[in-house]
């Protein structure tokens, strides 16, 4: 079980590609926000998750811009993240040669989005990027609460989704064509506290489920989901959706509800969360991770 505090949370939702790796719509403000330096090299995914994490507010109304050192978390759940800026490499690279710049290179890793947000932000804590597939939200937020649990850092910086290129899009499509790819990232802010606690639950099922699904709802003290809170189902591919929605559940909840995000694959794994807020006599002292 994991104690903890949940901040703000933010979505951001870039336009339709254009049919590249870039987006048509952007927020206004992007490059007020993250600024220009080497944008050539970014992808629409860095920039999204850039501009949330420069652009966001935490409880005490600060913003991060790398001046203050902290020991922030950083956890990014994606299945495609940078695939665009990958994709982009390879096809620059058969273009020139020898001549590419090898600028490019640190710019087009799976994992670099989650990178440069620890520069930007002057974050010294972890940094990583979680694939778990259908069960990302779940894995990437067993992660930024670890950070805090094992007090390894004090504050955890969450952001779920993806931002589909071309290439992106067409592999998601390969094994569920049905499902939506809508673009997407959420960013949410966790804090050591004791306010609210997390159990996490991983199984697997015999049976194939029908759908690729995840779904969440809002239960009271005894278990049953409560009035006007039944389970919201959300049959796509990009996962910032189901998390944006649990998330604020979260931030509902009275003493001793809870909000649960269940993810199932079509393999059959699945994966859920089930986050509590104590009473306000709970003694926080038991605590702990199991």
């Amino acid at each position: 079980m994991f104690e903890f505090s949940l901040g703000p949370v933010a979505l951001s939702a870039p336009g339709p590609t254009n049919g590249t790796d870039e987006h048509d719509s952007r927020p206004a403000d992007l490059h007020e926000v993250i600024g220009t330096a080497g944008d050539q090299f970014r992808d629409a995914f860095t920039r999204t998750c850039l501009y949330l994490a420069l652009g966001a507010a935490d409880d005490s109304g600060a913003r991060a811009d790398g001046a203050t050192r902290t020991d922030d978390t950083v956890v990014i759940g994606t299945e495609y993240g940078n695939t665009a800026a990958l994709v982009r490499l390879q096809r620059h690279a058969a273009e020139k040669g020898k001549l590419l710049s090898a600028q490019y290179f640190p710019n087009a890793t799976s994992s670099s989005a989650s990178a440069f947000v620890n520069l930007r932000i002057g974050s010294t804590g972890r940094n990583m990027t979680v694939n778990a597939g259908v069960l990302t939200p779940v894995l990437a937020l067993w992660q930024a609460l670890s950070a805090l649990d094992r007090e390894r850092s004090g504050t955890s910086r969450l952001l779920v989704g993806d931002v589909y290129g071309p290439e992106a899009a067409a592999d998601a499509r390969l094994d569920t064509p049905g499902l939506p790819c809508r673009d997407g990232v959420v960013h949410a802010f966790l804090h050591t506290g004791t306010d609210l606690t997390a159990e996490f639950a991983f199984a697997t099922a015999d049976a194939r489920p029908p759908d690729l699904v995840r779904t969440v709802r809002k239960t009271g003290a005894d278990g049953a989901t409560t009035d006007g809170a039944a389970r919201v189902a959300f049959a796509e591919h990009n996962s910032a959706f189901a998390t944006r929605a649990f998330l604020d559940l979260v931030h509902t909840l009275e003493p001793a509800e809870q909000a649960v995000l269940e993810c199932h694959a079509p393999d059959g794994r699945h994966a859920a969360v089930t986050v509590t807020r104590r009473r306000a006599n709970t003694d926080s002292t038991n605590g702990g991770h199991r």
